[in-house]
């Protein structure tokens, strides 16, 4: 058979909530587009090169996430089934990805047959019927957030296909595909790996806990700095990474140049390139762009590039009462198990003290500064007692 020729063809709706090019997002451990080249080469598929016109082709939007499994699979079905197909997954993974795609139907990875008549067109694209794909699914049981139920059940699999244009599709896509991606790194990528590796952090541990055995296995790139006093578990570590006194990462990858501050808290979040969480920060479930900047408190939300959550700031991720919803192509739709943070523009500051309801999506290049009637400007002569603020002003107390 001819040579499989791969490619990107553009996506069908603007990104929403994160700054583009789509192909610099950040998914894990690097780029979009460095995911989509190495899923391909790995998995056969020549990239990018002029396409053969003789041959057949895998094209994948240009805002969608793959692993290398996922081309593997997908392209040992196309074959069989001789004919233009695009992707879709069967199972509990499959459903949860429909939910992420808020009713939109555009195609995230087609094959196109060989066919000098029939050029590469938006319309072939979208006329490719689905073609099923088994992801070999395995369910994986996480703390929820506090105040939702007790614990969650989420499908992991290594056979990922995302859309991530949107803010919370780029978050889900950062969370589902850290635990396969953990594992390969820290645990081993072939038995023999895995084996040595775990068996020695039982010996370590003196334990046959898995949690206890999961917590001691680590990757720490050259030039990590990490003090004494810090407790990091399970979690990957770029090159240059710093974490201060009393912080604690678990279950996390921080990528190159990354930093968390003294007495700060990461748990099942990403840090991009030299994103920082500063002192007494807590992060979780969360991803932090490139150069972000993370003080405040924040769960399931992002921070896009050099974006800013000030010390006392408060992202929120549940809504008392009622499934949080989030806006995608101008309407309102329920985010998946109901909770959902908050996603803060490229360059933008949320201010100290500043409350963010849920689902909430704040442009690029804004400043959100505290409430001014709770900022002390004017303190008048002969205060004594208690005093509160009011306008700006600090008046005595009433009897």
């Amino acid at each position: 058979m001819a040579d499989i020729h791969g490619g990107i063809f553009p996506k069908f709706r603007p990104l929403e909530g994160v700054a583009g090019p789509a192909a610099e997002l950040w998914v894990r451990d690097k780029t979009l587009g460095q995911h989509q080249e190495h899923a391909c080469l790995l998995a056969g598929v020549r990239w990018p090169e002029v396409p053969d016109p003789t041959g057949p082709r895998l094209l994948i939007r240009e805002d969608v996430f793959v692993t290398r499994e996922a081309v593997a699979a997908f392209v040992a079905l196309a074959k069989v089934a001789g004919r233009d197909a695009s992707w879709s997954a069967s199972g509990h993974f499959g459903a949860f990805v429909d939910e992420l795609r808020f009713g939109r139907a555009d195609p995230m990875m087609v094959w196109l047959e060989p066919s000098e008549g029939a050029p590469q067109t938006a319309e072939r694209l979208v006329a490719a019927a689905p073609l099923l794909v088994d992801p070999q699914e395995r369910p994986l049981q996480v703390p929820a957030p506090v105040g939702s139920a007790d614990i969650l059940e989420l499908p992991i699999t290594e056979r990922m296909v995302m859309p991530v244009g949107h803010w919370l599709q780029l978050l889900w896509a950062n969370l589902l595909a850290m635990a396969p991606f953990l594992w390969r790194q820290l645990a081993g990528r072939n038995v023999v790996e895995v084996i040595w590796r775990v068996g020695w952090a039982a010996l370590f541990t003196l334990s046959l806990s898995p949690q206890r055995i999961g917590a001691r296995l680590g990757r720490r790139g050259r030039g990590c700095r990490v003090h004494p006093t810090a407790t990091v578990e399970a979690s990957w570590l770029g090159a240059g990474v710093e974490i201060g006194a009393g912080a604690v990462v678990r279950g996390s990858i921080l990528g190159d140049g990354a930093s968390v501050e003294a007495l700060a808290m990461v748990e099942g979040s990403v840090l991009a390139p030299g994103a920082r969480v500063q002192r007494q920060g807590m992060v979780k479930y969360s991803v932090l762009g490139p150069r972000s900047a993370a003080a405040g408190d924040m769960q399931l939300g992002m921070l896009d590039r050099e974006a800013a959550a000030k010390k006392t700031s408060v992202l929120m991720d549940m809504s008392l009462g009622q499934g949080v919803r989030v806006m995608a192509d101008g309407e309102a739709h329920p985010a998946p198990l109901g909770i959902a943070g908050v996603c803060v523009g490229a360059g933008s500051v949320v201010g100290a003290g500043v409350r963010i309801a849920p689902g909430r999506v704040i442009p690029p290049g804004v400043t959100i500064a505290p409430p001014p009637a709770h900022v002390v400007r004017r303190i008048p002569e002969g205060l004594a007692g208690v005093v509160h603020v009011h306008d700006g002003t600090l008046v005595p107390e009433e009897p």
